[in-house]
């Protein structure tokens, strides 16, 4: 379908049928990540918005359903859309079905986002459980190196 109605023709990873990527040039997959191209290719209904830039680090995957948006648009012209810093996951996180990451969300390594949970602001300390709306820790996750809660 992708490729016969020219649908996110510009998007380098091959993604699922029923899933969008809006500004495929400002998506990029470090390392382009086998496990995170394969997550693009079977997670359907997904929505990517990568024109302020997206940064997903390798071993990231998501489910379903998951919105990712990097832009904003304008309070008093919708039509307007200022610059927002973009959107960085971390390395080895896990996105839950049907969660939303708005503009300048940073997500620390290993984070696990919970199902249906809006996550308007930053978790950059990783190694955590964040859910609901608006999103907040829920639990610490033990660090792999020490094996002790961070």
């Amino acid at each position: 379908v992708q490729r016969v109605f020219r649908l996110d023709a510009g998007c380098r990873y091959g993604k699922h049928f029923a899933s969008r990527v809006m500004h495929p040039a400002g998506l990029a997959i470090e390392g382009d990540c086998p496990r995170v191209r394969r997550s693009l290719a079977v997670s359907g209904g997904c929505y990517i918005n990568a024109a302020d830039g997206l940064w997903i680090g390798k071993g990231t995957i998501w489910a379903p359903n998951v919105a990712i948006v990097s832009q904003d648009h304008g309070r008093d012209d919708l039509d307007a859309a200022p610059p927002t810093p973009g959107i960085r996951i971390g390395r080895d996180c896990w996105l839950g079905f049907g969660c939303i990451l708005m503009p300048g969300v940073v997500l620390g390594d290993r984070t696990i986002v919970g199902a249906n949970a809006v996550v308007t602001r930053s978790f950059p300390e990783g190694d955590q459980v964040i859910a609901g709306v608006p999103a907040k820790v829920v639990s610490v996750r033990p660090s792999a190196a020490t094996g002790e809660p961070t």
